[in-house]
């Protein structure tokens, strides 16, 4: 192990990685002993605990990258670098599903559906949540196998660490599985894109709309309409994350895959690029949601009392 300073990219890759790890463990606190304490757990509830701990471990992998790039620590190799690759996309793939399946349910929880299918989903939220989630797991487990079988993925520019943080062991391939996995991925991730910005602008016309039927109301709607216009706000921030992030990694994977970027000082900009977003985007995302949903403060305060209740039983019986 030889100490080698990182450079700034590096840094904040891994302090954004750190401070998403406890952004998750909090949603994932807030929601696990809520469903603990009343013995269920909400179909919404389900997706943003699957959301939050697909994240949680995407922030630990680019926490564990972080470390060993500071100390130089080659424990990679050609079969490393294949599972890590294999495993960050895969991650990544339910995250980006998982958004999608958090808008459309947000979306049929506001509208009721006319449609007689979307009325079925309605009545049956349960079901199809755990379908879908498993589902999604599965699709993206075999989607993602070819980066597993291809055995000539390294080359002499990506043997160090700085290049597995940023860039996943990602680099120019003609293997053609390789091309052909990239590009669908690549091109899924549009199409979840464009589906989550048409349900997320759904929503917020709803919202909209609401808003402006109980603006000329009485004033003790004020609490409620300053609800909606929270609740706006923290769409559109999720919204325009999603797209910045999502987009930047993407064109930046394509490019590096492809062949566009032919020399490791024309990536190295590229690569922490592609890091940088992908790191903010897995941490900031929970924070949106820890100050945005009013359940995870509810949930959050419930669990401080009943800790504090309980504490204070076991004070009265010991005396």
């Amino acid at each position: 192990m030889i100490f080698n300073s990182p450079d700034v990219a590096s840094i904040i890759i891994y302090f954004s990685a750190l401070f998403g790890t406890i952004g998750n463990l909090i949603i994932l606190f807030a929601f696990i002993s809520n469903a603990i304490r009343y013995k269920i757990l909400q179909p919404l509830d389900r997706i943003i605990v699957n959301m939050a701990l697909v994240n949680l471990l995407l922030c630990c992998f680019k926490e564990i990258s972080g470390l060993l790039l500071v100390f130089q620590t080659r424990v990679y190799g050609t079969a490393g670098c294949r599972i890590l690759l294999y495993t960050y996309h895969t991650l990544r793939l339910v995250s980006i599903c998982s958004v999608e399946n958090l808008s459309f349910i947000h979306l049929i929880k506001i509208r009721r559906p006319s449609c007689q299918w979307l009325q079925y989903i309605h009545s049956h939220q349960g079901q199809y949540t755990n379908w879908t989630t498993a589902g999604c797991w599965i699709f993206s487990i075999i989607f993602h196998i070819p980066y597993l079988l291809c055995d000539s993925m390294l080359n002499d520019h990506n043997k160090t660490i700085t290049y597995f943080i940023s860039t996943n062991c990602l680099t120019t391939s003609k293997n053609f599985y390789i091309m052909f996995t990239t590009y669908a991925s690549v091109s899924l991730d549009l199409i979840v894109i464009i589906i989550v910005i048409i349900l997320n602008v759904f929503i917020i016309d709803l919202i909209c709309k609401h808003r402006r039927q109980i603006r000329g109301m009485l004033t003790t709607l004020n609490g409620h309409n300053k609800h909606t216009l929270q609740a706006t706000k923290i769409l559109l921030s999720l919204l325009s994350l999603y797209v910045v992030c999502w987009i930047s990694s993407d064109v930046v994977w394509v490019a590096i895959v492809g062949g566009f970027i032919h020399n490791e000082r024309e990536s190295k900009p590229f690569n922490d690029i592609y890091g940088i977003f992908s790191s903010i985007y897995y941490s900031v995302s929970s924070y949106i949601i820890i100050f945005g949903y009013r359940n995870i403060r509810d949930h959050l305060s419930e669990s401080c009392w009943c800790s504090k209740s309980k504490k204070t039983t076991v004070v009265q019986i010991m005396k």
